[in-house]
């Protein structure tokens, strides 16, 4: 049977539907904290909009072996809010978490404690795998007889707002497949999987740190040499290149020069200056001892003073819990002083408290200071924040706070525009550890650190601060780690 979870994963990464399917369990990482977690608090989030919500059929508590009789009796009484109904419909089967009585048939919906809309929520871009986990309920629906036709669903989200998904709306000005036609695709594929009759391959992403085949997924794929290991060449593009190009080796290997007409390449959606870019990047993984280099020269502002600047946040509470600031001499790590902004709790008027005390921070500092911080997340979440905070600073008075020369994208205004690393990406990890710098904790990582903020606000452990708190400082003097080894390049 296939479910909505199988097109939900499908999204994200095909191979990983493979592998739950037949890949060797034994195989699978252990359990990742910060999943569990997700888990944890996706089914209280659920729990609370449940309680609020004028459930008038609930099937949670019946066995699973009954549930769809129970979901379907209950379908035909015309209920008019059913909840954890279970539907099947040949070789699918859904379990939404509600099912809507509309007009002459039903609408399903999901509860998520994520967005309900994908980045800038004001763009109001849907989620593609919401999407297609809706998708999969109304397929179903319409195959039993029992949809409303309008082939519509919503999410209700970590704010509780009821987020439309209109599933045979376009997707965007320039991708004119609808929701409904990306969900039938997508199915094609699974089912295509599922029964072996489709091949997939693994890619290394973003995302895959969080999936439990990661340590298996990379081990392959540095076996194969396989061109997702470069830096920003992902899943899409490999796709579209292997037939040509077989693996970084084989890449570094060639002249890109035949790859290319014009101002085109032979491969869809990569441009000359990309393929040249990822040449270059083949080129140093594949040679022993290979350095980084900059690809153009690097100016750093120099200031007697220096900050580094990184933020935790919350997605779940939707708060950021601390504001984690490294200064030093110019030049002079072992000058570097640590100062934290902590949020003791979740509630507003501590994250409010924390972010004026961390706003007067960066007022006083940048004003003989050069400030750097590792990608646009800080200068968003401050905008976040000022939003939610007027009385501490307004959206326009972040904007020029971090318009000033002395406010420095580490990433996006130097390594992405002026760098190459011999390095699979070009996070702050990978880059410091690159150097030689090593975090004092044996896993670092955001996500970890979200799990930990958590058990702290449970436990009240000051142990567990001190592990958030040393992350932090770590992160800022990464930071300090790659600027330093910039300017020797």
């Amino acid at each position: 049977m296939i479910s909505a979870t199988q097109i939900y994963d499908y999204v994200q990464c095909p191979h990983r539907v493979f592998l739950d399917a037949y890949g060797d369990r034994a195989l699978r990482d252990e359990p990742n904290a910060f999943v569990e977690l997700l888990w944890e608090q996706g089914i209280k989030h659920e729990e609370n909009i449940i309680s609020s919500l004028p459930i008038t059929a609930d099937m949670s508590q019946v066995d699973k072996a009954n549930r769809e009789r129970e979901t379907l009796a209950a379908m035909h009484r015309r209920e008019p809010l059913i909840y954890s109904g279970r539907l099947t419909s040949g070789d699918l089967v859904g379990e939404p978490d509600l099912l809507q009585l509309r007009g002459s048939g039903y609408i399903p919906g999901d509860i998520k404690s994520g967005s309900g809309f994908e980045g800038d929520e004001s763009e109001g871009k849907l989620k593609k795998h919401y999407a297609v986990q809706l998708g999969h309920y109304v397929q179903i629906l319409e195959q039993i007889g029992m949809g409303d036709g309008s082939r519509e669903a919503f999410v209700i989200d970590r704010q509780g707002n009821h987020v439309p998904y209109l599933l045979m709306e376009l997707q965007g000005v320039r991708n004119t497949q609808t929701w409904w036609e990306y969900y039938q695709q997508s199915l094609s594929e699974v089912r295509a999987i599922v029964q072996q009759t489709q091949s997939t391959m693994g890619a290394l992403s973003a995302v895959c740190k969080l999936c439990h085949w990661y340590s298996h997924c990379k081990q392959e794929l540095v076996a194969q040499d396989d061109l997702t290991l470069i830096a920003e060449l992902g899943r899409t593009k490999r796709d579209v290149m292997i037939q040509a190009i077989s693996s970084v080796h084989a890449f570094a290997g060639c002249d890109p020069a035949s790859f290319i007409q014009g101002k085109k390449t032979i491969f869809p959606g990569i441009g000359p200056d990309t393929l040249l870019k990822f040449h270059a990047r083949a080129q140093l993984l594949s040679t022993p001892g290979a350095t980084a280099y900059l690809k153009e020269p690097v100016r750093l502002p120099v200031a007697r003073n220096e900050v580094y600047f990184d933020i935790e946040a919350d997605p779940m509470s939707d708060v950021v819990y601390l504001h984690g600031f490294v200064e030093r001499l110019h030049g002079q790590p072992a000058t570097a002083r640590f100062i934290p902004f902590f949020a003791e709790g979740t509630e507003s008027a501590q994250e409010e408290a924390v972010f004026s005390q961390a706003w007067g921070y960066l007022q006083s500092k940048v004003q003989d200071s050069t400030i750097y911080y590792y990608s646009k997340y800080e200068r968003t979440a401050y905008k976040k924040l000022a939003e939610k905070y007027s009385n501490v600073c307004s959206v326009e008075d972040v904007e020029n706070l971090f318009a000033l020369p002395a406010m420095i994208d580490l990433y996006f205004d130097v390594v992405k525009k002026s760098t190459e690393w011999p390095a699979y990406d070009q996070s702050i990890k990978t880059l410091a550890q690159y150097l030689g710098f090593r975090w004092r904790d044996t896993h670092p990582s955001g996500a970890a650190s979200i799990e930990w903020y958590h058990r702290w606000i449970e436990s009240g452990d000051q142990a567990i601060k001190q592990r958030i708190l040393d992350y932090n400082e770590d992160d800022c003097l990464a930071t300090g780690i790659v600027v330093d080894g910039i300017r020797e390049l």
